[in-house]
């Protein structure tokens, strides 16, 4: 019997991505370090050489930055590019935050609005004008970005209103828009995916952290940690698992430290945690590799 394997019977293999030039991680180099210098030199100008900068030009700073950091984004030709998207999305990212500058002062030195209402037209502002960039580019940091901004818009205005109920009630907005976040990340609506779970994830354990200023808050922090894992193994997500897994450092001492007496008892808690994830990654990884 011929054994022998000839060539138009081997098994096809994916040919290699070609390399990426070297021109274009230069300028994806240089981009990052103008971009960034540009928003050095502005907090340079008005911290050190014009602390007294009039609100005139202060404004006109941050509309110059915004301006021209966007035009830069958007002249950049992406196409088949990686070091070009990467760079237009930090461009544009730089550009959001001129944005949010130009708004805050704004709304403190011309419109004269509250610490509160200030942060509520900044943030605001930065959500519109970044998902108005998300859905140019659906790059991660635009996705990252709004998601940020959404959440400080959410916070602040239950906050708002909802005065005197302390952290706990705009921690519980927080973490609904983050629970919301997942689910139209999961249905494909917001995407890319990992940032997305990323992003939801880390809102949850945010808003959970914030609720725990009252004692029902415990409960929702260990539900969230609880289906920030369940969540992770489900969909086979990492970011849900790995914000699961800060949960547990996060909320189990706590809750142990809160609700049994101060004895032993608390860092056996802690440990029987502890034993109980590592006893469930074995056993995971077990499973996984019998069934593979």
């Amino acid at each position: 019997m011929n054994t022998k394997i000839s060539a138009d019977n081997a098994p096809a293999t994916a040919p290699e991505p070609p390399p990426v030039p070297r021109t274009a991680l230069l300028a994806e180099a240089i981009g990052y370090a103008g971009g960034a210098l540009v928003i050095i030199a502005g907090l340079y100008l008005a911290s050190e050489l014009w602390p007294d900068i009039p609100t005139g030009a202060a404004l006109a700073l941050a509309a110059v930055a915004c301006a021209a950091l966007g035009a830069a984004g958007a002249a950049l030709r992406t196409a088949g590019s990686p070091p070009t998207r990467r760079l237009r999305s930090v461009l544009w990212l730089m550009s959001t935050a001129s944005l949010a500058a130009f708004a805050g002062i704004l709304g403190d030195q011309v419109a004269h609005l509250s610490p509160a209402g200030t942060t509520l037209v900044t943030a605001a502002a930065a959500t519109v004008y970044g998902t108005a960039l998300w859905l140019r580019t659906r790059a991660a940091l635009q996705h990252l970005a709004v998601y940020a901004s959404a959440a400080v818009l959410v916070g602040t205005a239950v906050a708002q209103l909802a005065p005197g109920t302390g952290d706990w009630a705009p921690g519980l907005g927080i973490w609904a828009l983050s629970a919301l976040w997942g689910g139209a990340v999961s249905r494909g609506y917001l995407v890319p995916r990992g940032a997305g779970y990323f992003a939801a994830g880390a809102g949850l354990l945010a808003g959970a952290q914030l609720a725990m200023d009252v004692p029902a808050g415990y409960l929702l922090a260990l539900a969230t940690v609880a289906g920030l894992l369940a969540g992770g193994v489900l969909l086979r997500e990492v970011w849900l698992a790995g914000m699961g897994a800060v949960g547990v450092l996060l909320v189990v001492p706590q809750t142990a430290e809160r609700f049994l007496p101060a004895s032993a008892a608390t860092p056996l808690a802690v440990f029987a945690a502890g034993a109980v994830l590592v006893g469930s990654a074995v056993w995971l990884a077990k499973r996984r590799a019998r069934s593979g």
